[in-house]
């Protein structure tokens, strides 16, 4: 299969419309938090950045990066990532991962991507551990803790 073309866009009042519209499979709405929820934690965390993730031009996930890395260990969270049920299991997923954490490596003073999700989210797990993530051991709010060291 030709990987997509991925590319990342600020959700703004021209794309926030479609990207509240965006689905997860029933089972997996358990594991995170709807993106209205997510672009008004934007909105009053302003380190928060949403973007809508497009792959040939068309809206098919969204993403939430923390623009700030944490001062004790320079790390960027990735606080939200979902693909749109449509878009699942044909190789969306780990092409817009990889275009997310480009986009990380290219802010100033990264040292590493640290995600979290529900210990039961099993895709989830295979997608971070497949893009080169490791388990931290880590547990926070109930979630597992994945990191990912950035060689410059």
């Amino acid at each position: 299969m030709i990987e997509p073309t991925i590319e990342l866009k600020v959700v703004d009042r021209n794309n926030w419309g479609t990207c509240i519209r965006l689905k997860l499979k029933e089972d997996q709405t358990k594991f995170i938090a709807p993106n209205l929820y997510s672009i008004a934690q934007s909105k009053v965390e302003p380190n928060l950045l949403p973007y809508a993730i497009y792959a040939n031009n068309e809206m098919i996930g969204f993403t939430l990066i923390d623009s700030e890395p944490d001062p004790k260990d320079l790390c960027h969270w990735i606080p939200r990532f979902m693909i749109d049920a449509c878009f699942q299991g044909q190789g969306y997923g780990k092409a817009s991962m990889k275009t997310i954490i480009e986009h990380i490596k290219s802010m100033p003073n990264s040292t590493a991507i640290r995600i979290s999700f529900d210990p039961d989210n099993d895709s989830a797990r295979a997608l971070y551990l497949k893009m080169g993530f490791m388990d931290t051991g880590e547990i926070e709010d109930d979630e597992v803790i994945f990191e990912m060291r950035i060689v410059k």
